[in-house]
């Protein structure tokens, strides 16, 4: 832990530093001269190019942070947008009496910040704010309905009232003289469009680009871990990094960490694990997914402070990484945003038929007829003839649209009470009280949709949704500061920022289909992954681990959880529907995968709200 106070400023920093040559200390900064305190949580991609634009002996030795801090001295304020990587940053300007607060653009790292009429507190998390003296406990109900409409809280929602969050790719400027001011620095650009005349040269750029993301995240202690499923998305980030460590000095060795189901065979996916992990000469690590099933172990399943965000599969996650952490690792890399990157069923028939694919669209049209069990004609409605009208009608009436056959689906459904369940609220399950969800009033479209308004073809608007998933967003955050716990850092190289402005610049019929799922992510890897490994490579749910923990494992520990709910005392759900519904399903006459974001509140609430 290093501290450094002058005067009224100070900041704390608890270094997480897996580099091997110290280059990615976190330690405060101090320049006295020009009175300035710079802080930074990051991994710093583009060393090379910030050393060449500061222009300073001795910059290619630098620490990431002592980059980032002159990169941010240079005239203007375009440095942030310049910076590659991981990060969040605090800058203290004593001459201005200034804060900027910046935060990495694909939202890997956190940073909160309160502003109090004579104090400013900022933190990576939100409980280091709440325990400093004088901060209130007040619960945002508002962020509340969000996590219960589908746990798709977007990006400055806290839940904590008087806290902000740092969006990604923003920086917020804090002065004693004005209200706080914040700015976005990076956007993905909606005009950038590839057009390459062998489809081969999207696969071969995409390559280049997720080997240098592997490669920047491999700069580490060795050896580096992997949480290794055999699907396509962290199968391809365990090859690239077992193909660069037969071929680079440097690069560390993988270990691997896989579940292995035996009362579950159906979620097993051993078999295509250990055709990449054999191939590389990585040792896997098998946790039983018989001892990690979900609300079983109190201690496994708990909740953080700063918000109910939970995974149902957490007791893995645990268990890999106390397992990682014995091992030597320092950085757990993960495939998290490989499939909203590649595949997520982003279909574009239509841009098909554009680059005259004639017969490639005939083909697909007939996959998603069977996938779909759809009528060709009900196919060609809903996969050509809509998508060429929206992207031909103005971003207006699209969001109109889009409005009303969300009124005309949840009135089918029963779930209409005056208008109320129409945007993000027609998400939310049967038993979340209207009267709540009315108070709390979400918006009619969601940040993540009405960004996407801004690109011109609707598979592309439908990848940016996808990218940007608040859900998906979340999900990472949630991880890095689980692995921080214990003590490793978390890398995920589809989640460069680099990849992501790439796969948004291709024409979406190139990235994914019905006939070739992830098609784009699996001719990347060709020639480094075995075939028959890209091959057999499919998306298996663990899902059935979920439903038997429910039903039998935990079932007890359910039923404790919904009587007497603090969810109900609060007026958020309505506690007598919702254990019938629990009852339904555990007698097998209805599914309920929409219990979980109200299981997991339910657990904060009781350990942080008694």
């Amino acid at each position: 832990m290093y501290y450094h106070c002058d005067g009224p400023v100070g900041v704390a920093c608890l270094e997480l530093d897996t580099t091997p040559d110290g280059s990615g200390a976190c330690r405060p900064l101090i320049e006295r001269d020009r009175r300035l305190l710079f802080a930074a949580d990051a991994r710093l991609d583009n060393r090379g190019e910030c050393a060449a634009a500061i222009q300073r002996a001795g910059a290619d030795r630098a620490t990431d942070a002592e980059l980032m801090l002159g990169m941010l001295l240079l005239p203007g304020r375009k440095a942030p947008g310049r910076l590659i990587g991981d990060f969040a940053y605090a800058l203290w300007d004593g001459r201005r009496d200034e804060l900027r607060l910046a935060r990495d653009p694909m939202g890997v790292r956190s940073l909160y910040y309160r502003v109090e009429p004579r104090r400013v507190l900022f933190a990576t998390e939100v409980g280091q704010i709440l325990a400093a003296g004088g901060v209130p406990r007040r619960l945002n109900e508002r962020t509340v309905a969000w996590h219960l409409s589908g746990m798709q809280t977007p990006p400055g929602c806290v839940f904590y009232e008087g806290i902000e969050e740092v969006k990604p790719g923003e920086e917020v400027t804090i002065a004693s003289s004005a209200a706080p001011h914040s700015r976005a620095f990076w956007r993905p650009d909606p005009e950038r469009r590839l057009h390459y005349r062998d489809e081969r040269e999207y696969a071969e750029e995409l390559r280049e680009l997720l080997t240098e993301a592997v490669r920047c995240r491999l700069r580490t202690r060795t050896p580096a871990g992997i949480s290794l499923s055999g699907g396509v998305d962290s199968s391809t980030v365990a090859s690239v990094a077992g193909w660069l460590h037969g071929r680079e000095a440097g690069v560390p060795p993988m270990r691997a960490y896989s579940w292995v189901f035996t009362d579950l065979p159906e979620c097993d996916e051993s078999d295509n694990i250990y055709r990449v992990a054999d191939h590389f000469g990585i040792p896997v690590t098998p946790i039983p997914a018989e001892e990690t099933y979900p609300l079983v172990d109190e201690a496994a399943n708990r909740p953080h402070e700063d918000d109910p965000f939970t995974s149902m599969f957490q007791p893995f996650m645990h268990r890999a990484l106390s397992a990682a952490a014995r091992e030597g690792v320092s950085v757990m890399c993960y495939g998290f945003r490989g499939d909203v990157m590649c595949g997520g069923n982003v279909n574009d028939v239509p841009g098909m038929l554009r680059a005259g694919h004639w017969r490639q669209a005939r083909d697909e049209l007939g996959a998603l007829s069977r996938v779909m069990s759809l009528s060709p004609a009900a196919t060609l409605r809903r996969y050509v003839v809509q998508p060429v009208l929206a992207d031909l009608l103005p971003s207006r009436a699209r969001v109109a649209g889009r409005q009303a056959l969300q009124r005309f689906r949840g009135a089918r459904a029963g779930q209409v009470n005056h208008g109320l369940r129409t945007g993000p609220a027609a998400r939310a399950a049967a038993h979340v009280r209207d009267d709540f969800l009315l108070q709390a009033g979400l918006p009619s479209l969601e940040p993540v949709l009405h960004a996407a308004k801004g690109w011109p073809r609707m598979a592309a608007r439908h990848r940016y949704i996808h990218v940007f998933s608040p859900l998906v967003m979340r999900g990472v955050m949630y991880a890095e500061r689980v692995s921080a716990a214990h003590g490793i850092a978390i890398a995920d190289p589809w989640s460069d920022r680099r990849i992501a402005e790439y796969i948004l610049a291709c024409p979406q019929h190139c990235v994914d289909s019905a006939l070739e799922v992830k098609r784009l992510a699996r001719r990347a890897v060709e020639g480094i992954m075995p075939p028959d490994a890209i091959r057999a490579a499919s998306k298996v749910s663990p899902g059935p681990l979920y439903l038997e923990a429910l039903r039998r494992q935990a079932h007890d520990t359910v039923i404790d959880l919904i009587t007497d709910s603090r969810c109900a005392d609060l007026g958020f759900i309505d506690e007598a529907m919702l254990r019938d519904r629990f009852a339904r399903f555990v007698r097998g006459e209805a599914p309920s995968f929409d219990l979980w974001s109200t299981l997991c509140l339910e657990l904060w609430l009781r350990r942080y709200w008694p």
